[in-house]
């Protein structure tokens, strides 16, 4: 641990003790807000924190008698439902982080059995909430994920009550860095506290010593330059999740020049005209580009971080690769139609790690040649023999394992309508598949009057990006078509337990054979299930009626979900991938 960090924790038990006897809470960071009180927001100003010096936070929440015992603490974030189960084991992970390092500082006071002992301790006495329920932190963490309350209520922090010794107060930053990255992963934003407020329940409120006070030592030169770079890496990280790519991050900033914006328009024709402008004034807010007469216009600072992204380009794109295959994927509500009964075809491959005792059986197979030498070198010694025999008991063999290969081709609906978010998802679901299976992805677009193969079936990340970089949502929906263009592609390509993915969020408007659209996408469907092909449709609900008849025709599963956003993608297609892949 740094000095930095060592002073910001030493010093921490010493701030908050100090502004609680005073009755006061303080924000750490940017999200956090603690104290023996009970406090909260007003849903008009969202950023404006009350807290009620008159209402202790163990008596009103859990019957406490005495008083200053339990620690109150919220975490902001937008508007969401999120799975306590996961946060739970995010804190109890930064819980084992924090007294490992308290071991490493001082062993002899710190064993590893002690800190153990006491990590267990810890967790039982800090109580969660969240929409989707509550509990401890060791309660929480035994439950299975999917246990949590799908419909409840979004709220906008995760709640915490925690009974700790005033010693282990330094635990807190680990806490509150624990509950925001589980915010992060649920895809959802943090939202930062602008100020507190003191007050008496129902009663006016006033400023008080806690406003904006940020976690002790942030304002030393190490813990400042390190804040700046975080808060870089979150500008970039929010440019590439905008544009897709760092690359396109790269190049949007490059755009950016004193002579116009002469090439913002192919940006614009992806992105939305208004999603590419909130884009411009978030950066503008965090002096990042600065509007000019004719153009915007990269700051001073913008000019950095797009030299910074340049010189470690390969670096950041690694970071988001990480962070696309530990997406948590949060679970969706929706309607499904059944009507494919096929089933994947396993692969049996030789099993290096497995080695068995031969049998009569079983000579046709691989055999470990060590362990066979091993085997007879041991009965030759047993047995006293002065050298070595190989008998046909002392052979060993490898076993075997199967597994199924699916190699997934997603048919997207590259119309207008699938401008801006929308199209960012489905990318964003191509990306991730490729990322976390070991299976070749494939990306067909259908839009105008044609189709055409945007990705070829591939392993490789880069050529997937260079795909998904090409297109370009605009025109009509000629499904037909790209069912037709889907199904050569698997065949041409021999894709093995092929699963074709078909992404749209309208009906066809442009037809192949006949003068029909709609007529001639059910025939072209009936060739799906001709050719033995898993079929998928994800549809919205304003397409129901067709796309059941879509689906019918295919011998495919339908699903409709409320809106195409990368959650409600994920959630189905992973569900849909395991059960091709594991059903016997």
């Amino acid at each position: 641990m740094d000095t930095s960090e060592r002073h910001q924790r030493m010093t921490l038990e010493n701030y908050l003790g100090a502004y609680f006897q005073k009755n006061q809470g303080v924000r750490l960071g940017e999200t956090t807000v603690i104290s023996h009180k009970v406090h909260g927001n007003d849903p008009k100003s969202p950023g404006e924190i009350r807290i009620y010096t008159n209402t202790d936070a163990g008596q009103y929440y859990l019957k406490n008698p005495e008083g200053d015992i339990v620690l109150h603490m919220d975490v902001f974030h937008e508007p969401a439902c999120l799975d306590p189960v996961y946060v739970a084991r995010r804190v109890w992970q930064g819980i084992d982080k924090y007294f490992v390092q308290l071991r490493n500082e001082n062993r002899s006071l710190f064993t590893q059995e002690k800190t153990k002992e006491l990590s267990k301790m810890m967790v039982q006495n800090i109580v969660i909430r969240t929409s989707g329920g509550s509990g401890t932190v060791s309660e929480l963490s035994n439950r299975k994920l999917e246990q949590h309350d799908k419909t409840g209520k979004p709220e906008t922090h995760v709640h915490l009550l925690l009974s700790i010794a005033p010693k282990y107060y330094d635990s807190i930053v680990f806490i509150a860095d624990a509950v925001e990255q589980a915010i992060l992963k649920h895809g959802f934003e943090i939202r930062r506290v602008e100020r507190i407020l003191h007050c008496e329940k129902d009663s006016e409120p006033s400023p008080g010593f806690g406003i904006g006070f940020g976690l002790p030592g942030f304002n030393i030169p190490e813990a400042l330059k390190h804040r700046r770079h975080q808060n870089r890496l979150q500008i970039i990280m929010n440019l590439a999740s905008a544009f897709g790519s760092i690359e396109d991050a790269a190049r949007f900033l490059e755009s950016l020049t004193t002579t116009g914006n002469i090439f913002l328009g192919s940006f614009a024709k992806k992105h939305t005209d208004g999603g590419l402008k909130q884009t411009l004034l978030d950066l503008s807010n965090v002096n990042i580009v600065q509007k000019k007469r004719f153009a915007f216009v990269l700051t001073e600072e913008g000019q950095e971080l797009r030299s910074f992204i340049r010189g470690h380009q390969k670096e950041l794109e690694a970071q988001v690769r990480k962070s696309i295959r530990r997406y948590q994927i949060v679970r969706h509500n929706y309607r499904t139609y059944r009507n494919s009964e096929l089933k994947s075809r396993k692969s049996h491959l030789t099993d290096h790690k497995k080695v068995l005792n031969s049998t009569d059986h079983s000579w046709l197979t691989d055999i470990a040649i060590a362990e066979t030498v091993v085997s007879a070198s041991a009965r030759s010694f047993l047995e006293g023999r002065p050298r070595m025999t190989v008998t046909k008991k002392d052979f060993k063999i490898f076993g075997k394992k199967s597994f199924a290969p699916i190699d997934t081709c997603i048919s997207i609906d590259c119309s207008g309508s699938m401008v801006g978010e929308k199209i960012k998802a489905v990318s964003y679901l191509a990306e991730h598949f490729l990322l976390t299976s070991k299976e070749k992805v494939g990306v067909l677009s259908f839009q105008e009057m044609n189709a055409k193969v945007v990705v070829p079936f591939t392993k490789s990340y880069q050529k997937l990006q260079d795909g998904l970089r090409s297109i370009q949502p605009e025109g009509l929906t000629p499904l037909a078509k790209g069912i037709v263009e889907s199904i050569k592609l698997i065949k041409m390509k021999r894709a093995r337990n092929p699963l074709l993915v078909l992404i749209t969020d309208g009906i066809p408007n442009f037809p192949l054979w006949t003068m029909d659209a709609q007529d001639d996408a059910l025939k072209a469907a009936k060739m799906i299930a001709e050719n033995k092909i898993r079929f998928v449709c994800i549809g919205v609900i304003p397409n129901e009626t067709f796309m059941k008849q879509l689906a019918a025709a295919g011998r495919g599963n339908l699903y409709i979900v409320d809106e195409l956003n990368k959650n409600s993608l994920l959630d189905v297609l992973t569900r849909e991938w395991e059960q091709y892949k594991y059903r016997k």
